[in-house]
């Protein structure tokens, strides 16, 4: 994968080149328009500024994005870029790694393994706050070596900073980043260079730098009484035995990379082994998130814990090709290929992967909730004359509208006040709510009308199917309900006239 004369083995066209292979699996293996809800929640929780932290989750995520959407309009291609580019910025850290610790020829192999693991690819293309961490953990475990085998009281305050920094973020971005800041602490004790290190100021240095970024947060959590973190520890899956979970979902991510390594090794030259740097730290930092993630899933109960664990093998390429000999002039080239060829199937793969989950009948793919909060959007404009500022539903039905509607609105998810502290009972009985539902799922239009009583709603029902090509999927039946603010006593005509605006008619009463 390298070109003759390139220094460090890898050219930046390669990157370039793993970028746009999952830029286009991001954009051709969903249906068009369609975004996760999980990703759709922080586009939503973007549109609320710049708060210090959010009832569900830390608030690095939505400070990106909204950072972003001061430049860039927030749609569907620039979330396919962020996407994207969070999972090139992870295999690039991965590369640097071995590059630190290994020679040039095995970090090609170390940064070949890593594009095959599905944990930092296919599975990353949801981005969300596990996603994310496919590139912070691995940036703040080089920045943590880099640290670590700094030579000098300047280079090592520097690489403090800077250590300091990304830890920082990647706790912003999940307190389950907690588990690899414990872990680079592990290795740090482990090392050879544990004497030079505890000497120097780059660990001290992080250290405060972590601390003052994280204050502000720290602050907040302090004063809504640990609301994210309570959230985590109690965050549900309708697996009852989420340890088993756990070890299956980890067996799935390392087999692929596993399973190339074993190739690889047999194709390899038994004498030319080299030695490799920084060998504790790493295994503390391969084997040690897998170990600690388990024992808390045990002691806790941790049923969400299982689908966290995306980036808990970002190091295991780099000790898998460290184990390896170093690659003889005739394998090095086809490991290359082979890496390119990789690329090339991830590119065009997508497609594949949309009709496959559309025949499978797959409700994030047939489901047309962007088309019905569409529709529901344009109702409501019909009602009102003016954009919801509020909408609410299950989370895939709320975050959906709040994508839909521009200006953005807020979303009451579940219309629990917990979890949406920016809604009040007054809000709500001053600009009133859009609300959609699936009929066949039906609890998110009924658990509003406990939360609003007897305020005036008009109900209309939209029937919605996907077309994929000549095939269609299976016809759906949404409910929309405009909690319309003040009294609202409108002739039925009008009522109908409100639900024909989306391409919806009346539910007749019961």
């Amino acid at each position: 994968m390298s070109g003759n004369g390139t220094r460090d083995g890898v050219p930046g066209w390669v990157f370039a080149l793993g970028f746009a292979a999952a830029m286009l699996f991001a954009m051709t293996s969903r249906y068009p328009g369609y975004v996760h809800h999980d990703t759709a929640e922080i586009v939503m929780w973007a549109g609320l500024g710049w708060p210090l932290g959010l009832p569900k989750h830390p608030p690095l995520l939505p400070w990106l994005f909204r950072a972003v959407e001061t430049v860039l309009p927030l749609n569907r291609t620039t979330l396919d870029v962020l996407t994207a580019a969070n999972i090139t910025l992870g295999a690039w850290a991965v590369w640097r790694i071995a590059r630190l610790v290994l020679d040039e020829r095995r970090a090609e192999i170390a940064l070949v393994l890593a594009i095959v693991s599905p944990a930092a690819t296919f599975f990353a293309m949801k981005l969300n706050h596990n996603a994310i961490l496919v590139s912070l953990w691995p940036l703040t475990m080089l920045a943590f070596l880099v640290c670590l085998r700094a030579d000098t009281a300047t280079r090592s305050a520097v690489a403090g900073v800077a250590f300091g920094m990304l830890a920082a973020a990647a706790m912003l971005a999940k307190y389950y980043s907690g588990v690899m800041l414990a872990c680079c602490f592990a290795a740090s004790l482990v090392s050879a260079r544990r004497n030079q290190f505890y000497r120097m100021p780059g660990g001290y240095v992080a250290v405060l730098v972590f601390l003052a970024l994280i204050a502000p947060h720290a602050w907040w959590m302090w004063d809504n009484r640990g609301a994210t973190l309570t959230y985590a520890l109690h965050e549900s899956e309708r697996d009852p035995y989420p340890l088993m979970r756990f070890l299956g979902v980890a067996a799935a991510y390392v087999l692929p990379v596993v399973v190339a390594y074993f190739v690889l090794r047999r194709q390899g030259d038994g004498h030319r082994m080299k030695p490799m740097q920084h060998r504790a730290e790493l295994l503390v930092l391969t084997i040690g998130p897998y170990l600690l993630t388990a024992a808390l899933i045990g002691a806790f109960k941790l049923r969400g814990a299982a689908s966290w664990s995306l980036p808990d093998f970002a190091m295991l390429p780099v000790v898998l090709a460290g184990l390896l000999a170093v690659p003889h002039d005739a394998l090095l080239p086809r490991v290359r290929r082979a890496g390119l060829a990789w690329l090339a199937i991830v590119a065009v793969a997508g497609p594949v992967v949309l009709v496959s989950t559309f025949f499978a009948r797959d409700e994030n793919t047939v489901e047309p909730r962007a088309e019905a909060a569409e529709a529901a959007a344009r109702m409501w404009q019909a009602a009102v004359g003016a954009p919801p500022r509020l909408v609410g539903g299950v989370p895939q039905m709320a975050n959906a509208l709040a994508l839909a509607v521009t200006p953005r609105p807020a979303a009451f998810t579940n219309f629990n006040f917990a979890f949406a502290p920016w809604v009040t009972p007054d809000r709500l009985a001053r600009e009133g709510v859009l609300v959609l539902c699936r009929r066949s799922k039906q609890g998110g239009c009924q658990d509003v009308a406990s939360v609003l009583g007897s305020a005036t709603v008009v109900k209309c029902l939209l029937v919605l199917g996907r077309r994929l090509g000549p095939f269609t999927g299976p016809y759906l039946n949404f409910e929309v309900d405009l909690w319309l603010p003040g009294r609202d006593d409108r002739a039925p005509a009008a009522k109908n006239a409100i639900c024909v605006a989306g391409g919806g008619v009346p539910v007749l009463p019961r």
